[in-house]
């Protein structure tokens, strides 16, 4: 038997090696890219909604014909009317950085490639990987090398959405005439002169093409880039998924859809002759006496944003940001400790992400604590690797429980029944979040117990809405389910009895803060610290959820119900 090819050790290695090697590049990198961030979204926000929509528009109709501009208005009014205007200008930013890197880098390896065969001949089989490569595997050394956040979402999109440009830039070059090539080089034109004055306008429809292309796929990878704390509308989008929240879905996609037709309208004519555009314009009796004025007003204007968000901004002195993974349960807690450091005065800042990334997260700094480590059995494989690195606060809720759930109907009480009443179950265990600890400890689970079932990765919430719908037919499902959860008090449900403790015993949640907090915002921290309740508590702001509230406001029903909880959260803190 020919022996595995050992290649996910030889990339960890490599990973490794990097890390240690170039961190101080990949701090370099991060601080040019998180103020480009930060630039965009100041000058898109320093003004009121519909003034910057207005100033958008006038841009959109000098660009594009007036319908566009009309459909434009309509998009942009219902994006702000819906309440994604914040999300939306978090996503351009990304997506204008992502295709300002892209261009800044691609269009001159695009040209080098359409002038040297050499260099397109090794480029090609670079430009189909990075084409080909599954999106979301960006994710992973973009989260190793620059963490969580803005950063690593902009790398992933780069990658992504770089190789149309490379192409479509060396594609114009080559198809620059030869014969054209050949008169500029007869009337004495340097190899520069030629490639300045000749080739690259006679290629720029093709290269800004090119830069079509990119800026539509940075956009897609944007919103996946959500998956590791890009905020925007990505962000909205995945929770829409996890939670199974169709409306909010086709909400956030509305605006994605919106974003990215405006987007490749305005690329597109750029694209177009120019002359065509002018013949428009002078259509229009204002677009015609605007020509010679516009590009001055337009730098103008920009200048004039700029000055004025930076004037506005200042440090965020009181800022905390908490993060949590995706589940309901720690959804509940880390709303309701955010609304009661808010009710004490700090700006604090929320970051969902999967279970592996908050914990390096906390580690490494790019966030300031969590109420969700589940320990010490479900978050042990996150927890010993980054441990050295986290300070442990203690516990927030006391004796959670994980394991296999059935319905009260259901005459099995052990997970040794499983393996042979399997058939009634469709041989399927209904599970969360692939990267979660309970699930790792589900599979274990059906390796020790030989059950011979398929474990069906998704989401907390997906595995809801399939006991919901078995629960309502009395048809027989199995979960992985834990306490504290809402489905509880909504539904009549069992564990089952797991004599070899697979799922190992009762756990507890911990709070989990990065080193330095204590230091930087000792009052916030003796809150976090001092954040503690129970899982009747954590289910009463679960099941206003599943009810409908916002977490938001499930956790303000709950702080207003529970003075007194809150109060010993609060003492001891200076106001």
């Amino acid at each position: 038997m020919i022996p595995k090819i050992p290649l996910a050790e030889w990339i960890e290695w490599l990973v490794n090696w990097l890390q240690d090697h170039f961190d101080p590049l990949f701090q370099l990198i991060k601080n040019m890219i998180e103020p480009t961030v930060s630039f965009f979204t100041r000058i898109l926000s320093v003004l009121p909604p519909l003034a910057t929509i207005g100033i958008l528009i006038f841009f959109i109709l000098w660009i594009t014909r007036i319908w566009t501009a009309v459909l434009s208005l309509a998009g942009l009014l219902l994006i702000w009317n819906l309440g994604y205007w914040d999300e939306s200008i978090q996503t351009l930013s990304l997506v204008l950085t992502s295709t300002l890197i892209a261009i800044i880098i691609g269009i001159p390896l695009g040209l080098w490639s359409g002038r040297n065969d050499r260099v397109q001949a090794f480029l090609k089989p670079v430009l189909d990987f990075m084409q080909t490569m599954p999106a979301f595997v960006y994710l992973i050394p973009a989260v190793f090398f620059f963490s969580l956040g803005t950063v690593p979402g902009v790398i992933a999109s780069v990658v992504f959405s770089m190789p149309p440009t490379i192409r479509f830039a060396s594609l114009g070059l080559r198809q620059v005439s030869v014969d054209l090539k050949e008169a500029a080089e007869a009337f004495g034109a340097t190899s520069w002169q030629k490639l300045i004055k000749v080739e690259i306008p006679l290629a720029q429809q093709t290269i800004l093409a090119g830069v079509n292309q990119t800026i539509m796929l940075s956009l897609s990878m944007v919103v996946t880039a959500s998956m590791i704390g890009a905020e925007g509308l990505g962000a909205v989008v995945l929770e829409s998924i996890t939670r199974l929240k169709v409306g909010i879905g086709f909400e956030s996609g509305l605006a994605i859809v919106i974003i990215a037709i405006i987007l490749d309208r305005l690329t597109q004519n750029l694209v177009q002759n120019r002359e065509d555009v002018r013949s428009r314009q002078n259509q229009i009796p204002f677009l015609a006496k605007t020509r010679k004025w516009v590009a001055p007003v337009a730098i103008l204007m920009i200048f004039a944003l700029t000055i004025a968000s930076f004037a506005q901004s200042g440090v965020k002195r009181n800022e905390i940001k908490l993060i949590y993974v995706n589940w309901v349960s720690e959804e509940a807690s880390t709303y309701t400790l955010k609304n009661i450091l808010e009710k004490e005065g700090f700006q604090v800042k929320l970051i969902r992400v999967e279970p592996g990334p908050m914990y390096d997260a906390i580690a490494t700094g790019n966030a300031d604590a969590m109420v969700a480590a589940w320990l010490p059995t479900t978050g042990a494989q996150y927890y010993d690797r980054y441990k050295k690195d986290l300070v442990n606060l203690g516990v927030n809720l006391e004796k959670t429980r994980i394991g296999l759930v059935v319905p009260k109907y259901v005459n099995i009480n052990s997970i040794e029944e499983l393996a042979s009443q399997k058939e009634q179950f469709d041989q399927k265990i209904i599970g969360i979040d692939p990267g979660s600890g309970t699930m790792l400890l589900a599979k274990e689970t059906i390796k020790q117990y030989n059950l011979g079932m398929k474990l069906v990765e998704g989401s907390d919430a997906a595995m809801v809405a399939e006991l919901d719908r078995a629960y309502k037919k009395k048809e027989p499902i199995v979960i992985t389910g834990w306490t504290p959860h809402w489905m509880f008090l909504k539904y009549d449900l069992k564990y089952l009895d797991d004599p070899k403790k697979t799922f190992g015993e009762p756990e507890n949640i911990y709070t989990i803060v990065r080193k330095g907090l204590k230091e930087d915002q000792p009052e916030a921290f003796k809150m976090i610290d001092q954040f503690f309740w129970t899982a009747r508590d954590m289910e009463e702001v679960m099941l206003d959820v599943a009810n409908g509230m916002t977490p938001d406001q499930a956790a303000k029903k709950w702080i207003e119900k529970h003075p007194k909880q809150v109060a010993e959260i609060t003492s001891g803190v200076q106001k």
